[in-house]
């Protein structure tokens, strides 16, 4: 089974979870659709970071830093939904972009490719104001769209009343809490992986 990372917003950590997840399964990693391509890779960052990880080539590399609907209109391009399902591995760790409302293309949202992927969804947010209402907004979309959950990742500090917070109103366990780090090899080569994440992959 596949895992499919998605995020409560933008720049949340997705790509570093991962990294970290593909570290210690020797999982794939594939982001079917990269937008912002003229700054910066998410697989060239996995690849970096995890080290021996089979990255696959991404179907759409689109440059502007917008939804993969909006990005893909500034190019002319159609994004075609066949494509991106023609070569859905196993046991891979799928990058979402943004969140898992994020339009696609016409009628087709990131939730659509998690569910069309056959994976568990994993929820990654950045501890920062309004993120719990951000997470729980995700958490009701997946269990509306009877998508499987793996649980949730934290990056940053966050104190033990609202880890119970977001798991008694999301009915979601709260995982791992990812400390903001300078290293970040180090902290993925240290951090051990949960085994409610592992076991999906493996």
């Amino acid at each position: 089974m596949n895992i499919f990372i998605t995020g409560t917003d933008t720049d949340v950590g997705k790509t570093v979870v991962a990294a970290w997840i593909c570290k210690h399964t020797g999982a794939s990693y594939w982001k079917p659709i990269q937008t912002g391509c003229e700054f910066d890779s998410d697989k060239a960052t996995v690849a970096r970071l995890s080290g021996t990880t089979n990255v696959l080539d991404e179907v759409y590399k689109l440059k502007a830093p917008l939804s993969p609907y909006d990005a893909a209109n500034l190019e002319g391009i159609q994004i075609d939904k066949a494509k991106l399902l023609d070569r859905v591995p196993d046991k891979t760790v799928i990058e979402g972009a943004g969140g898992i409302l994020v339009p696609i293309y016409e009628s087709f949202l990131m939730m659509d490719l998690a569910k069309m992927t056959g994976s568990k969804v994993l929820i990654v947010a950045r501890s920062k104001l309004g993120f719990l209402n951000h997470i729980l907004l995700t958490a009701k979309i997946l269990e509306h769209e009877n998508i499987p959950v793996i649980g949730i990742v934290l990056i940053g500090s966050t104190d033990d009343s609202t880890i119970r917070t977001i798991e008694a109103f999301s009915k979601i366990k709260v995982l791992s809490v990812l400390p903001i780090a300078e290293d970040v090899c180090e902290l993925i080569d240290q951090t051990p992986l949960p085994g409610e994440i592992a076991r999906v992959i493996q």
